[in-house]
């Protein structure tokens, strides 16, 4: 088995100061920089299995409902009804939900977070206490995954070893199987510019949850990297516009809230108007140019089944 060696061309910290870990579990001596070998911004030497085990047998990742169906409409784009989607980190199930709403009945999640048994109550699909790692080594000891589609949602950024997992993703999934991805969009160029004007550290970098920093350049070259293609991509609103405009929810967090009503008003008011592809369409279009605060991508093996 082939260890990913990292060097790195750029560095952002070197330490990462105590004030990037803002839940605690401060871990000294980790830098975070571009790896040129892995192809994206990750910390290094990732934090050792006990201290990422502590924390998140305590916490779980919250993601916005409206987040969820944007990504729930992408992957029922690019998937047939009859497929069984299997949840990667599903928490409390919320994603599958939307999928479900969507017609889609072969449903699987499972999570080592408290939520899951929240999930086990909605009466619909099946959901299990277990790990990623617990899900890849049933699918390589049975030679086949249990699902045709994969849904990682929030997970990527937060794993030690980013390609090794997606190289056992490639393996498991069946010649036409389909991935479905969801990261933050971070050192995009709006943040860039926002970071450039305004002087603020990395507001984004946030240990230990996330590990791996990505943009839909740097996810597209991971993919690749691991057998993939992306076949479709969409992002999420960019919420940085509102940082561009003086809206500085960093400086001030009472901001934030007015932030993500604005957000929400406009998807809504979209989808009252009867717009959704046209909503579907801009998010895709800023997709294309990097630009939206996170990634959602649908790749399949290179060389699969369209």
């Amino acid at each position: 088995m082939t260890t990913t060696q990292h060097r790195f061309s750029s560095i952002v910290y070197d330490p990462i100061p105590q004030s990037r870990w803002p839940r605690g579990y401060f871990v000294d001596g980790l830098k975070l920089g571009f790896c040129d070998d892995c192809g994206f911004h990750h910390v290094y030497p990732y934090p050792d299995d006990a201290v990422l085990k502590a924390f998140y047998s305590q916490y779980e990742m919250p993601t916005a409902q409206a987040n969820l169906a944007e990504t729930a409409r992408l992957l029922a784009q690019n998937a047939s009804p009859a497929s069984t989607i299997v949840d990667i980190g599903c928490g409390d199930g919320s994603f599958l939900k939307e999928m479900h709403a969507l017609g889609f009945g072969n449903l699987v999640g499972f999570d080592t977070s408290p939520g899951i048994e929240r999930a086990k109550q909605l009466g619909f699909g099946r959901f299990f206490n277990a790990s990623v790692g617990e899900f890849l080594a049933r699918a390589e000891e049975t030679g086949r995954s249990e699902g045709d589609a994969v849904v990682m949602i929030n997970v990527l950024e937060h794993v030690t070893e980013p390609l090794a997992l997606l190289r056992r993703l490639h393996r498991a999934l069946p010649d036409d199987g389909v991935l479905c991805i969801t990261v933050p969009n971070d050192f995009s160029p709006l943040q860039r510019a926002f970071l450039k004007a305004k002087g603020h550290e990395p507001w984004f970098v946030w240990l230990p949850d996330h590990l791996n920093y990505f943009s839909f350049e740097t996810l597209s070259t991971a993919l690749k990297a691991s057998g993939f293609e992306v076949v479709d991509q969409s992002a999420l609103y960019p919420m940085e516009l509102f940082l561009l405009q003086d809206l500085d929810y960093i400086a001030d967090p009472a901001l934030g809230p007015v932030a993500h009503a604005r957000r929400v008003a406009f998807e809504d008011n979209m989808k009252a108007a009867g717009m959704t592809n046209t909503l579907d369409h801009f998010y895709r279009t800023l997709a294309a140019g990097g630009y939206g605060r996170d990634i959602m991508v649908v790749a399949r093996k290179a060389g699969g089944a369209g």
